[in-house]
């Protein structure tokens, strides 16, 4: 669940979302460009936007039947977990030191907590960047905390963090965990990890709680080249980030800018509902603008490359929200870093390694696909990127990819089955995936197809989506599931 647009070279395009037709409220007003530091006024307001009407769509009045689509999008699960998360960056930035608090309700029964060590992937690790628990603990506490290889770098812990409950935590009932680590940032690094010159960046740095409702625990290996592989759910999340006090800092929940305090800063933010969250900081010049209801703000090294790229999301934000509904989060915060890359989405926030107008349409249609209708990035990555690139053809109106459908590989195909072809799984799951999208929109009709799109977005809401959901939103237009299952979208 983050998605990457990794590889520019590789990857043929980058894109993303669908639709076409939502908001009508969603319009600019003029930019005010400053270093941060003295705009009290962009704390963020707490929670995902999960009550606005979406265009096109009738009230329910209670009926559940798929025929009739949600008047707005679902509310987050009552139940979603409660995490807490602290992060403090060394001077220098080499280093982070983490704790996570978590309250977790599961539901069914569970004897253990896993949590996925992101940055114990075999590529992050080579470039200097992993992962280091120093304490676990749990209530009901059981025994002592292990790992799990699951192709993990040989050099680290693991790929998977379990601690054990002192007894059986019933459907319903409450675990807590408690986890210090240590994550260490390697230099220049084509990551979602890493530091490049006086900036530092990361996401899916803490520990994830790997667990899906109506699933249960998701202990897929780690993958042997540069992309998503996890699962988590949409949680209630606080964020408190102490950084040197030279630094902003730009991360999920727009967090406000803090006074000076000796020799660092602390910055705070909430989220309703995140499934994980990135920071960044350094020297970064701000602009904090408005898209409609929407707070934007964006840091990049110079105020040149900052207002270059301020238009090119303000666009992606107010043509996403036209043809998907309105933008999911109060707030997008998105670093522009002195790197070399694609993009990396996040909950709220983007990490942006390229400065392309591809990338930033297709990491903002990340907000609707992935951090709000969540997927398994192990089992159906498609259901975000193949769906972030089809977006970006349609607000960019460029010609959709040309990708044969009858070419080899099916498009719901897991991140593990690619093993270590990581041309096959970028061609197969953007290029391939958003060409069979684009040919289902084209034989369903444009018009249903797009209506059927903004229901089943509405519909699935922070939850997390396998292609059956996805079936059920087209089950009307058997032309488009036809296409879909002439590429392996659909089995």
């Amino acid at each position: 669940m983050s998605g990457r647009r990794t590889r520019v070279a590789v990857v043929a395009t980058v894109t993303g979302c669908l639709l076409a037709a939502c908001t009508g409220t969603v319009d600019g007003t003029g930019a005010t460009a400053h270093r941060p530091a003295a705009n009290p006024t962009s704390a963020a307001t707490p929670g995902p936007r999960s009550s606005p009407t979406v265009p096109g769509s009738s009230r329910s009045s209670g009926r559940s039947d798929a025929s009739v689509c949600p008047a707005r999008y679902a509310a987050p699960d009552p139940d979603r977990p409660r995490i807490a998360l602290a992060f403090t960056i060394a001077p220098g930035h080499a280093t982070v030191r983490g704790v996570e608090q978590v309250g977790f309700r599961p539901d069914r029964p569970v004897t253990e907590l896993v949590f996925r060590l992101t940055a114990n992937t075999r590529p992050s690790v080579e470039q200097g960047n992993g992962i280091r628990v120093t304490s676990a603990t749990a209530t009901p506490a059981g025994g002592r905390y292990r790992f799990s290889a699951a192709n993990a770098a040989p050099s680290t812990q693991g790929g998977l963090l379990r601690i054990p409950l002192g007894r059986t935590v019933a459907a319903g009932q409450i675990a807590t965990a408690r986890i210090a680590f240590t994550l260490t940032l390697g230099e220049n690094s084509f990551d979602r990890f890493g530091r490049a010159g006086r900036f530092a960046y990361f996401g899916s740095a803490q520990p994830l709680l790997a667990w899906e409702r109506g699933y249960g625990w998701h202990t897929e290996d780690l993958i042997d080249f540069t992309a998503e592989s996890a699962t988590s759910e949409a949680a209630d999340t606080d964020l408190r980030v102490t950084a040197p006090a030279a630094d902003v800092v730009i991360a999920s929940g727009n967090p406000a800018d803090p006074a000076r305090a000796g020799s660092s800063r602390t910055w705070t933010s909430h989220l309703a509902a995140a499934r994980d969250v990135s920071v960044a900081a350094g020297p970064f010049v701000v602009s904090d603008t408005r898209v409609g209801a929407t707070a934007l703000r964006l840091g990049a090294p110079s105020a040149q490359v900052r207002d270059a790229l301020v238009p090119e999301f303000r666009r992606a934000i107010r043509e996403l929200a036209r043809r998907f509904g309105p933008f999911p989060f109060p707030s997008l915060a998105v670093a522009r870093l002195p790197a070399r890359g694609g993009g990396i989405e996040y909950p709220g926030s983007i990490l942006m390694l390229d400065g392309s107008r591809l990338v930033a349409v297709h990491e903002t249609a990340h907000q609707w696909f992935y951090a709000m209708v969540g997927d398994s990035q192990s089992r159906h990555p498609w259901l975000d990127e193949a769906f972030a690139n089809y977006a970006e053809e349609l607000v960019d109106d460029v010609p959709a990819h040309s990708a044969d459908l009858d070419a080899p590989g099916a498009v719901d195909s897991s991140t593990q089955s690619y093993g270590s072809d990581e041309r096959g799984y970028y061609f197969t799951t953007y290029d391939k995936g958003s060409a069979a999208l684009e040919q289902a929109r084209r034989a369903a009709g444009p018009t249903k197809w797009d209506a059927a799109l903004r229901c089943y977005v509405a519909r699935n809401a922070w939850r997390i989506v396998n292609p059956a959901d996805f079936r059920a939103a087209i089950a009307h237009l058997p032309a488009g599931i036809a296409v879909l299952r002439k590429a392996g979208a659909l089995r």
